[in-house]
């Protein structure tokens, strides 16, 4: 097995072959990834608007949502505009 192919071992979950030595697989278990994907479930009027050079998603959240709605005049909690653009912004929005 060529040595960087990831396998699935029974107990241990995915790994990585790092070596094989004299018919003797050497395995190390892959690192988990974060879950946190590219965020793109932007409102369509946002579409096409970026975060500033050095804006973090919770500034360009804040600026694009007073643009349209009036300074804080916006919800601001889960499932809201306001938290879909500022995931867009930290996550995916450059």
């Amino acid at each position: 097995m060529p040595i960087g192919d990831i396998i699935y071992v029974g107990g241990i979950g995915t790994c990585v072959v790092i070596d094989v030595v004299g018919g003797v697989m050497y395995l190390a278990k892959k690192a988990k990834s974060s879950n946190k994907e590219k965020a793109t479930d932007i409102p369509s009027w946002a579409k096409g608007k970026k975060p500033r050079a050095g804006e973090s998603g919770k500034e360009f959240a804040k600026r694009v949502m007073d643009e349209r709605y009036g300074k804080d005049n916006y919800r601001t909690g889960p499932g809201s505009e306001y938290n879909k653009l500022k995931k867009y912004g930290d996550r995916g929005g450059n």
